[in-house]
């Protein structure tokens, strides 16, 4: 069986380790018998369509090339955090009969329970997200209110960054 391993990281900082996710992968495929063809990786939001990322094109193209090939990943909210975004994946991953392996969840989108699975974990990642901005808009509604927050320091290139 061949495979490749995608991973994904939302940002440079030392919290997050795009390395543990690779070795991960690669020690599951191993265990499993898998020849790993390729790791692709980005270090880019999960909100970020997989189509505006380049590993994620990346992956999308080499797996039209070759829909034998199996995809291995440490959580589906690797690839997708973006629910339409998911949508677009499952619909085109079912059209293109690939094999998905999520080491997280019980993921298999050739039966019922596994599209299931996939839809769950889609749907809380979306609610994750959505939830999230919602506290630090409140968060700094009230740090505005009491004067602690003047919006964020500009950014390298000199303008203010976006929440």
């Amino acid at each position: 069986m061949k495979a490749i391993i995608y991973t994904r990281i939302s940002t440079d900082d030392e919290q997050q380790n795009i390395k543990q996710q690779r070795d991960y992968c690669k020690k599951y495929a191993e265990k499993e018998g898998y020849e790993v063809l390729h790791t692709i990786g980005d270090k880019v939001s999960g909100k970020t369509s997989i189509l505006s990322r380049s590993g994620g094109k990346r992956m999308i193209l080499f797996l039209e090339q070759n829909p034998e090939v199996h995809l291995i990943v440490q959580d589906i909210d690797r690839l997708c955090r973006n629910f339409y975004d998911a949508v677009w994946f499952e619909r085109w991953a079912l059209e293109k009969n690939l094999t998905i392996k999520s080491l997280s969840e019980m993921v298999d989108l050739k039966n019922p329970m596994g599209k299931l699975m996939f839809r769950i974990k889609v749907a809380m990642n979306a609610f994750y997200l959505e939830n999230l901005q919602q506290k630090i808009r409140i968060g700094i509604e009230r740090a505005k209110a009491e004067g602690k927050y003047k919006g964020r320091k500009k950014g390298a290139l000199g303008k203010k960054n976006k929440i």
